[in-house]
């Protein structure tokens, strides 16, 4: 009897290797996936290995580049050769079929299957499956399992056509929530001796890293390094899964405000160095940060590269307003005028003395045909100290539905989807 690990995905084990586990499947999980369960504590049986859920391990693929797309032509890419296989066996067929010759039949390519039909049977295959105790036999129960069978012996005929982008079309067809994992609960008994006391997903992934910078880090780049330690704290609140895949530039403990400009320039410098990492430059959603990366936005940027701003709020459409010849706060859509980071903290931080820190319109940008906005340097101070406190509360285990971390959390989000 062998002794495998495997990717589990809901109800079903998919991508089984033999005493071992996969490299590429252990560097997408982190040391804080770890479960170790010795059999007798919480549980009838032992149980090891990494497992996080269906929404943070895409998340940790798409910002490696293993986007659905990607993996949707991946899989079309795989499928084809999986034809050609096919064909390519037709006389051993023909022979197997008139002399019914085993080895021959036990060696040939599965038939192949459409991309809709595989899909459709891998999202079966993680649903619930249907107790034993719903069938009228046991014939009918094996049956019922078999087709998940087939299903996980069809991705088998993809590995080494796919790769990490078969583990992507799998965990696209589960709900966010679902639980997946890297099990190498078998990998601890007899005959095989894993020390479950041993690191294994986060040294895996530095071998990686130290051999193919291809998988580093996707590399995000600010306006300056107040944005970069704000969003590097706020990702561990609202990405945790991501801390390990994502890092913000630290500008090498420079306090500079830095500006949209300093931005376009070190985006400018990466693209001429050839840096090979992925990279994503983010920049304010505010009139002059829009002028500042035009040119830019507009032209032809490496693969690996990507220019945004932060994404348009619900909660900067309808803002508390001051023209440059008023006196009174109007609601205003300030989103692409007065898109600061402050702006993204948090209606909770942005609320001072019961009222939100109005932003103040000041020059007007003819390239982009609006003026340009922001809060005050008292309010924005004042914002800043109170998202520490916030993040400090939080990583202390405080937890109070009132907070809004809606903000920081669609920015993540924009730089893990920026590749789609």
């Amino acid at each position: 009897m062998g002794h495998y690990s495997y990717l589990v995905v809901g109800d079903c084990r998919f991508l089984y290797t033999r005493s071992g586990y996969d490299p590429e499947l252990a560097a997408l999980f982190d040391e804080a996936d770890r479960q170790y369960v010795v059999a007798g504590e919480e549980s009838g049986d032992g149980k090891f290995g990494y497992f996080t859920t269906a929404y943070a391990l895409r998340q940790r693929l798409e910002v490696q580049g293993f986007t659905s797309r990607r993996a949707q032509a991946d899989l079309e890419k795989g499928l084809r050769r999986w034809r050609e296989r096919y064909d390519g066996e037709h006389d051993l067929r023909r022979k197997q079929q008139s002399a019914e010759d085993n080895w021959v039949a036990e060696h040939l390519t599965r038939t192949p299957r459409e991309a809709a039909d595989l899909l459709a049977n891998i999202g079966r295959a993680i649903r619930p499956h249907r107790p034993i105790e719903e069938f009228n036999n046991l014939g009918e129960f094996f049956r019922y399992e078999q087709q998940f069978v087939e299903t996980c012996q069809d991705l088998d005929e993809l590995r080494g056509e796919a790769d990490r982008s078969l583990i992507r079309v799998i965990l696209d067809q589960a709900p966010d929530e679902t639980v997946v994992g890297l099990d190498l609960s078998e990998l601890t008994g007899c005959c095989v001796h894993l020390d479950p006391a041993q690191p294994i997903a986060g040294a895996t992934r530095m071998r990686q890293l130290a051999s193919l910078p291809a998988e580093a880090p996707l590399i995000v780049l600010t306006e300056g390094s107040s944005d970069s330690r704000l969003l590097t704290d706020a990702m561990q609140i609202t990405h945790p899964h991501l801390v390990q895949f994502v890092r913000f530039i630290d500008y090498a403990g420079s306090d500079a405000q830095g500006s949209a400009g300093a931005l376009a320039l070190m985006v400018s410098a990466f693209i001429a160095a050839g840096v090979a990492n992925r990279f994503v430059a983010i920049a304010d959603n505010d009139a002059s940060a829009h002028v500042a990366l035009a040119k830019l936005k507009n032209s032809k940027l490496p693969a690996g590269c990507q220019v945004l701003h932060y994404p348009n709020l619900p909660l900067l459409a309808s803002y508390p307003t001051i023209g440059p010849s008023t006196s009174t706060a109007i609601p205003t859509d300030v989103n692409g005028v007065a898109g600061s980071l402050e702006m993204y903290l948090g209606k909770d931080v942005l609320t001072i003395d019961g009222s939100l820190a109005p932003v103040h319109l000041s020059n007007y940008e003819p390239k982009v045909q609006r003026h340009h906005g922001a809060l005050s340097k008292q309010h924005k101070r004042l914002v800043q100290k109170a998202f520490r406190k916030k993040i400090k509360a939080a990583q202390q285990g405080e937890q109070s539905s009132n907070l809004d971390w809606s903000g920081v959390h669609a920015i993540v989000e924009s730089i893990v989807h920026a590749f789609d």
